[in-house]
């Protein structure tokens, strides 16, 4: 089986997907695998220091078939990275006069339930500990936002069941990548974002579980004091009488 670590990208053919493709090449201590639904477009053939998989995130079927193909034939996973996604439409606004049905639907597919089943089959086999997930989130996945109905919300249940999942298999570790716009000097600087990576794949035993923000320290303290505030501010609490409750469950 392989000594190198094994790292499975998704959404290898995006923009920030061509950009993880180089720098995963460039690790020797590192297997790389990329998934992606044209890998023509990648330009690159399996070889014996790296493997391309054609998958179509938006059928279980395909993602169960492709996982069972990488462990049989480069071994055991150890690192996957959650990139795919269907983003936002530029321009867009009026979720509920404009947005398009099947994208919508399609944007749950890939986003949250693709990406979650990645997950399971990444670790439902090989080593039974120390694995790394890291999904390639937003940070609007924890407030919401504006316009994008879909691609928050979507973002949003993986962002959640990562937060689940962290919870009932201690045993691995697990990254929330709540990046702003992925673009240089921005809040999901690339360079930025595959330094931590790296830093978190070569890192024997990491946090269990972060969620990672790219902002100076006063900017995150005040994202983070504002969305606390925000959700404090929206929230009715509803006393429960206790001593009735007790009485009519006698009854």
């Amino acid at each position: 089986m392989n000594e190198k670590k094994v790292v499975v990208l998704t959404g290898s053919g995006g923009r920030f997907g061509h950009f993880l493709v180089k720098k995963l090449l460039a690790v020797s201590e590192i297997f790389p695998v990329f998934l992606t639904s044209e890998p023509e477009k990648l330009g690159l053939d399996s070889s014996m220091s790296h493997k391309v998989y054609k998958v179509t995130l938006a059928n279980a079927e395909s993602i169960r078939n492709v996982f069972c193909s990488i462990y049989d034939e480069c071994g055991n996973i150890d690192v996957l990275i959650n990139n795919a996604a269907v983003n936002t439409t530029p321009g867009f606004r009026d979720f509920i006069n404009n947005s398009d049905d099947q994208r919508v639907y399609e944007a749950y597919k890939v986003n949250a339930a693709a990406a979650l089943l990645c997950i399971k089959y990444t670790l439902n086999r090989g080593d039974q500990s120390g694995k790394k997930i890291i999904n390639i989130l937003t940070r609007r996945a924890f407030t919401g936002h504006e316009r994008h109905v879909e691609y928050y919300s979507s973002k949003a249940g993986l962002y959640n069941a990562t937060r689940t999942l962290a919870t009932d298999y201690p045993m691995h570790y697990f990254r929330n990548i709540m990046s702003g716009h992925i673009k240089t000097g921005r809040g999901g600087d690339p360079n930025s974002m595959w330094n931590y990576f790296i830093d978190f794949i070569c890192d024997p035993k990491p946090p269990h579980y972060l969620e990672v923000y790219y902002e100076s320290r006063a900017k995150y303290y005040l994202y983070l004091l504002c969305c606390y505030y925000r959700h404090f501010k929206s929230c009715k609490r509803i006393g429960i009488k206790i001593e009735n409750t007790i009485n009519d469950e006698v009854k």
